[in-house]
């Protein structure tokens, strides 16, 4: 085994450990957000989609104007998708496919984190 492809497994193991602690934190901004509001308006914790997202970090926002979770599902995420394009470089992948992803991460992050 070479040490570019053990370096891109340790990196891609990263990628799921990142994916695991951003999702249980989005379960905790999920929480969060449930305990304040009333039963009819609560999120539910299945079926997520990009317009649910939105609609709960802007009530999280609203509800924890200094809460640190989004904040931290933003890092986490941001570094999901570092270890992810790293080993994109490691592993030889295009150009293309490389900046593909980078492009896109950077997209994501700022839709879902970045704009008020």
């Amino acid at each position: 085994m070479t040490a570019t492809f053990a370096a891109s497994l340790i990196l891609l193991l990263c990628v799921g450990g990142f994916g695991l602690a951003a999702t249980i934190n989005q379960f905790a901004i999920v929480d969060a957000v449930n305990a304040k509001l009333p039963a009819d308006a609560q999120f539910n914790a299945l079926g997520w989609h990009l317009p649910k997202t939105l609609r709960l970090h802007r009530a999280y926002r609203r509800l924890y104007p200094d809460g640190r979770l989004l904040k931290r599902q933003a890092s986490l995420t941001a570094l999901m998708m570092l270890c992810l394009v790293t080993a994109t470089v490691l592993l030889g992948f295009g150009v293309f496919l490389t900046a593909w992803l980078g492009v896109g991460s950077l997209l994501l992050l700022c839709l879902l984190y970045w704009r008020k």
